[in-house]
């Protein structure tokens, strides 16, 4: 027996290495062949696992993530599909990927019911993946719209197991296959169904930094250009000296770093430490809040007991930022 958990903890602590983060998908070039996202599904997983988390506080809001996690997924990585028992051995590791994704979540859907609460009416999910915000906030908020944006593989898979969930497509859900080689966001946007003359709420959890400065840069753009009064972006960003190669005050992410890369998925982009409000102004927009690892853990990451969970790695931010002159 000690034996088996030994082998489920080493698997699990090389997939938590190895598969944490979203794998974004906009609409920009990048070298990565079009298939179903893995790395989303991983992020599905750590989601699914932290929402069977006992103390509310800290639980993970995504219950449907483990409907969308794949049995033959959790057996390839981990050789269960107990996501207690998966739960308890990140935990126990001190996985940093699995106290982010978790905070992420939270943070997300919090300000995603505040921007609602102020006359959000267009919720744009980019690089959406297994995320299903859609789903979970569709009877809370039916008055909004939500335009899901990724790959086509991975809308088609998206697709598929939202049938197998609900046994239908639901209403006010709009899926928007990418195909970065031939269309802008701005193409796909516009074929979906996108009003920039209603109030909108862009998402790109996990996105920025898989992707080029250009990318990012175009993205923010068109947000900022095509949206209307009110209308505000989230988006989690890594510091540009780790991004570069720098790991002499973050040495955790070397390990991470060097799994990306072997799958793939380098991270390549980052800004630099103490400017991304200068960077966001600069494509017109205006920072509503950046919240750092410090205030992650507080938020997120300390349990009803007042203890904490555990420490995500310290080289994210979240940013939320509002299209200027709004």
């Amino acid at each position: 027996m000690k034996a088996k958990l030994r082998t489920f903890d080493f698997v699990v602590r090389f997939l938590g290495l190895a598969i944490v983060f979203h794998l974004p998908i906009g609409c920009v070039p990048k070298s990565q062949p079009i298939k179903a996202s893995w790395t989303a599904m991983a992020t599905t997983m750590h989601r699914a696992a932290a929402a069977t988390e006992p103390d509310e506080k800290i639980r993970n809001p995504d219950y449907l993530a483990e409907k969308f996690v794949s049995t033959g997924f959790l057996y390839r990585f981990a050789f269960t599909r107990d996501l207690n028992s998966l739960r308890t051995v990140l935990k126990r590791q001190g996985n940093r990927s699995y106290f982010y994704v978790n905070a992420r979540t939270h943070h997300i859907d919090t300000i995603l019911k505040s921007v609602v609460a102020a006359g959000v009416e267009q919720i744009v999910n980019l690089g959406v993946g297994y995320d299903s915000r859609a789903y979970r906030f569709k009877h809370v908020f039916p008055q909004v719209t939500f335009i899901e944006v990724d790959l086509p593989a991975t809308i088609e898979d998206k697709k598929e197991r939202v049938l197998q969930i609900f046994k239908s497509l639901p209403d006010r859900i709009v899926y928007a296959p990418c195909d970065f080689n031939t269309q802008t966001l701005e193409d796909v946007l516009n074929k979906a169904g996108y009003d920039k003359t209603k109030k909108t709420f862009f998402i790109l959890e996990g996105v920025t930094y898989y992707i080029t400065k250009e990318g990012v840069d175009s993205t923010l753009r068109v947000i900022a250009r095509h949206s209307a009064t009110g209308s505000s972006v989230i988006f989690d960003h890594m510091l540009k000296s780790v991004a570069d190669g720098d790991f002499s005050k973050y040495p955790d992410a070397k390990p991470l770093f060097r799994e990306m890369a072997a799958h793939g998925e380098p991270y390549t982009f980052g800004i630099e430490d103490g400017k991304a409000e200068a960077f966001v102004n600069q494509r017109g927009l205006k920072v509503l809040s950046d919240l750092s690892a410090d205030e992650i853990v507080r938020h997120y990451l300390t349990r009803s007991d007042g203890t904490l969970d555990g420490q995500p790695y310290r080289f994210f931010m979240i940013m939320h930022a509002i299209v200027n002159g709004s």
